[in-house]
């Protein structure tokens, strides 16, 4: 996996570090600053991973919350961490919530950013489209554009789809150009398609049988998103008993439209 660590002059190294998981179709980089800032004025080193098929990591045909917990698993033990706090953002929270659940010992405590074990907003189930346009648009690009050129060209393919400009630059960037002149998504749509119940619509389904994480839990809503609703903390506290939630004026980007009182949420729950 691919990863980035911040940490200054005064990180306690003793402490468990802050493992982040990004959300779909985004890399660590949309975390960058937030590490930053959290290595700044909190006490923890803060690691920033690529999930598999998405940004710098590899690509795999697997592809759920239960393959990227075993991936979170395996760096744990690979660069000898033994224990984490286990920040994921959409996505990764799901990945991390299934880390929690199923190796309890090795996640200190967790932080989830606008996401629960439950139902996800219709148009978030719905959005598995825009990976089937990207398996589409990809072979259509003529390869003696550049970069820039064919990131235009593609443009027109998702306009319809995506309403949020933001979400549209995000979708865009995935696409990359090889040495060999041809184009490439870095994140792996069929992998992400393949996966989507196991990911998406029926996670819940994934946890079965599974004993809840008795840790301290914080949870972060956004309250402009339909993520985070009172059906689905009592589905949160089904799984993570502990949990306390704290709602941020935002969208589901709640770390980038928030920074400020994200990083107080996060720092003052990390500081004991």
């Amino acid at each position: 996996m691919d990863y980035a660590v911040y940490k200054r002059p005064h990180t306690q190294l003793n402490s468990p570090p802050i493992m982040i998981m990004h959300g779909l179709n985004v890399s660590r980089a949309n975390w960058r600053r937030t590490g930053r800032i959290l290595a700044k004025r909190g006490p923890r080193a803060v690691i920033a991973l690529d999930a598999r098929n998405h940004g710098e990591s590899g690509h795999s045909p697997e592809h759920s919350p239960k393959h990227m917990a075993a991936d979170a698993a395996a760096f744990i033990v690979g660069h000898k961490l033994h224990r984490i706090v286990a920040l994921g953002h959409s996505m990764g929270g799901r990945a991390l919530m299934t880390l929690a659940l199923t190796q309890p010992g090795v996640v200190e405590r967790a932080i989830f950013v606008d996401i629960t074990p439950g139902q996800l907003p219709r148009d978030v189930l719905e959005a598995c489209c825009l990976f089937e346009t990207m398996l589409k648009v990809l072979p259509t690009i003529p390869d003696e554009l550049c970069l820039n050129e064919g990131r235009k060209f593609i443009l027109p393919s998702f306009v319809k789809l995506v309403k949020n400009d933001l979400d549209l630059i995000r979708i865009v960037h995935n696409l990359k150009k090889n040495e060999d002149g041809t184009f490439a998504w870095k994140l792996n749509p069929q992998a992400i398609i393949d996966g989507w119940q196991q990911s998406m619509s029926h996670y819940e389904n994934t946890l079965d049988e599974l004993e809840p994480y008795e840790g301290e839990t914080l949870l972060i809503a956004a309250k402009q998103t339909r993520f985070v609703t009172k059906a689905n903390i009592k589905t949160m506290k089904k799984y993570f008993p502990k949990t306390r939630v704290e709602y941020l004026d935002a969208d589901h980007n709640v770390h980038v439209a928030q920074p400020d009182k994200f990083v107080d949420l996060v720092v003052d729950f990390t500081n004991t």
